[in-house]
């Protein structure tokens, strides 16, 4: 199948043919009206371990905002940093499992307590590898997955590729770098992968095979 490009180019949906497409960036991508939860969540941000890898506000809302939309009973988060990210991915709904993993490290402990303020994450600091696979060989397949501070974006995406479902979301962190931008451009074209949202930070995957498989630069 032919992947097709489409730029985004004046941000109100020129260009942009497909109504569920149109919705998710003028509604979801680009909405900047606040949510009722980001004023409970800003304490919360500010308490976070400050000396550990974190997004900017904005980029961990368009995270709770995708959540919001898609409404995924569970939520596979690798790469933990200071957990903020995940305050938001768990914020959204507390009926919504979510799993966060990182390896062991020295601040581990800190993480864990500034997590137990939201009762339906589960934290796992443990070998990633082994550890994710695991929970998919036992069909305990997430809905949502949040690449987040983590060098193995490649190793999780293709581990995950396999077990895509229609209704999956994959969002990829940190595409300004160079090795994963150059791997994104690449990993984009897999047939099994549909509908692509690039933006200057984060991606989005998406596995519908109803939908044509088109890219999104916005």
């Amino acid at each position: 199948m032919k992947l097709t490009e489409n730029r985004w180019l004046t941000g109100r949906g020129f260009g942009v043919h497909s109504p569920w497409a149109y919705d998710l960036i003028e509604n979801v991508i680009n909405e900047r009206l606040p949510y009722y939860a980001y004023e409970d969540l800003y304490p919360f941000w500010e308490k976070a371990p400050q000396y550990l890898p974190q997004y900017p506000q904005s980029r961990d809302e368009l995270l709770f905002r995708l959540v919001n939309r898609f409404n995924p009973g569970f939520i596979l988060e690798v790469g933990t940093g200071a957990g903020v990210s995940t305050g938001y991915l768990a914020s959204v709904s507390r009926k919504s499992r979510v799993v966060t993993v990182d390896f062991p490290h020295p601040a581990q402990k800190e993480v864990r307590r500034s997590l137990k303020v939201f009762p339906n994450i589960e934290y796992l600091a443990a070998d990633v590898i082994p550890t994710v696979q695991d929970m998919l060989d036992s069909g305990d397949i997430p809905k949502f997955i949040h690449i987040a501070h983590t060098s193995l974006w490649r190793q999780i995406v293709e581990m995950v590729l396999p077990y895509a479902t229609p209704d999956m979301v994959i969002v990829v962190d940190d595409l300004g770098k160079k090795p994963k931008k150059e791997w994104w451009n690449e990993i984009i074209k897999d047939e099994r992968i549909g509908v692509t949202f690039q933006m200057k930070k984060a991606g989005l995957l998406f596995f519908d095979p109803k939908m044509t498989k088109q890219h999104y630069v916005l």
